[in-house]
């Protein structure tokens, strides 16, 4: 994990953060893994463990650098402390597949019961207000498929610790090619000085957004969910356990009750089909995530699709691509106490 975060670190580094790094609701993200399930299973091998607080910690690093603006660093810091156990699996549980917005409480709900932090906020002039929309901070939010801080991470620690496609080095020659430009709405966005390096970006945002299209991430994610929603509905938890407790002490639940818990635990292989199969298995459409980078080209700042014919090729193979109809795991027949 170090190694990854140095890369993020600048020279003139933030110390204001510190001291929001030790305050109970930062210390709570450090006990919900950020792949949403993904940690649990053999289906997939994480490079090591990546957490929610890791994640916060290189988007604030990420946004101080391109901003140097501490209200942007703080709101990059606290960005995601509504997150439940299993983050976006949970946004299953509510039937919410394709925005994937359901579960996630608001950051002033959140803060507002932090003594601490709310006297941090105050010493560094950071009103609560200043993080009741974060579209306010586009360097660190942005709609899709505009790049972000907080969207550069998610395709970066996808493609180095979840997937294992690219190297640091690779991950490091991305981030040095970034600046901040403006964009087509006048707002400032992060894009790249040189197209080479732009398009190996592109290769990498395709595996991150064909991933989260494809039918291992949604069986994993389905899979959680249904464990949550048959644990809450058995009694053996509340969906405020999972804002409150950690991710180990809900798994010991599931542990607990659950016969087909230590099968997803071992499975190793998804079976993927367009015949409709007796075991429990997924078939729905999920949310697309994609990002379509700025570019410098000819003393302007395009979309890269725009500009290249190949970028323009791999976005068409993308918005192309379907999984199987099915997906399952041999061992799981059906979810069992």
């Amino acid at each position: 994990m170090q190694d990854y975060l140095n890369i993020f670190i600048d020279e003139e580094y933030p110390k204001f953060l510190d001291k929001y790094l030790k305050t109970k609701t930062l210390n709570r993200l450090k006990f919900i893994t950020q792949f949403c399930g993904c940690d649990y299973t053999k289906l997939y091998s994480p490079l090591f463990l990546y957490t929610r607080f890791d994640h916060s910690l290189v988007v604030s690093h990420m946004t101080w650098h391109f901003t140097h603006d501490k209200a942007s660093t703080i709101a990059a810091l606290l960005h995601d402390v509504g997150t439940p156990c299993f983050a976006h699996s949970i946004d299953y549980v509510f039937g919410d597949y394709l925005n994937q917005e359901s579960s996630e409480k608001k950051i002033t709900d959140v803060l507002v019961s932090d003594d601490e932090i709310l006297k941090f906020l105050e010493e560094d002039g950071v009103l609560l207000s200043d993080l009741d929309d974060l579209s306010k901070y586009p360097i660190l939010e942005n709609k899709s498929p505009k790049l972000c801080c907080d969207r550069l991470d998610g395709v970066l620690h996808t493609c180095y610790i979840w997937l294992h496609t690219h190297k640091l080095s690779e991950i490091k020659r991305i981030y040095d090619n970034l600046e901040v430009f403006t964009n087509e709405d006048s707002n400032p966005e992060i894009g790249f000085k040189d197209l080479v390096v732009a398009l190996n970006f592109v290769d990498m945002v395709l595996v991150y957004a064909k991933e989260l299209q494809g039918n291992t991430d949604k069986y994993v994610m389905k899979f959680v969910s249904e464990m949550v929603k048959m644990a809450n509905e058995k009694g053996l938890i509340t969906l405020d356990d999972l804002y409150n407790k950690k991710e180990s002490e809900i798994i010991s639940v599931f542990e607990d009750n659950f016969t087909c818990w230590k099968k997803f635990n071992e499975a190793s292989k998804l079976i993927k089909t367009n015949d409709k199969p007796d075991n429990f298995y997924i078939s729905f459409a999920t949310k697309k995530r994609n990002v379509i980078p700025l570019v410098k080209f000819d003393e302007s700042y395009k979309r890269i699709n725009e500009v290249s014919d190949i970028a323009k090729d791999k976005y068409e193979e993308f918005f192309n691509y379907r999984d199987t109809t099915y997906a399952y795991v041999e061992e799981i027949k059906e979810l069992t106490f």
